[in-house]
C-alpha cells in the first residue's frame, strides 16, 4: 500500500501544479485551445460570448484542482487512506 501513497502524493503535487497553471495562465494561451474546442463541438465561428464562458470554466477548474489536491493532501498528512 506504500506504492499507492506515493501515487497519491504525486498526483496530488500534479493536480495543484495544474490548477495554479489553470489559474494563472494568460488568456492568450487558452483561446487557441478553446476556439479549437468549440470548433470540434460544431461552432463554426466561436463567439466572444461562448469564448469567454469556455476560459470562465478553466479557471472554476483551476479552483476544483486546487481544492481537490487540498483534500487528497489532508488525507494523506493524517495517515493516509488505507489506514
Amino acid at each position: 500500500m506504500e506504492f499507492l501513497d506515493y501515487f497519491f502524493w504525486g498526483f496530488a503535487v500534479f493536480a495543484l501544479i495544474y490548477g495554479i497553471g489553470l489559474l494563472i495562465g494568460p488568456q492568450s494561451a487558452f483561446i487557441p485551445t478553446i476556439k479549437k474546442q468549440l470548433v470540434k463541438k460544431g461552432h463554426i465561428v466561436p463567439s466572444d460570448e461562448d469564448v469567454d464562458k469556455r476560459l470562465k470554466q478553466f479557471r472554476i477548474w483551476g479552483v476544483v484542482c486546487i481544492a481537490a489536491s487540498g483534500v487528497l493532501v489532508a488525507l494523506l498528512l493524517t495517515g493516509g487512506i488505507f489506514t
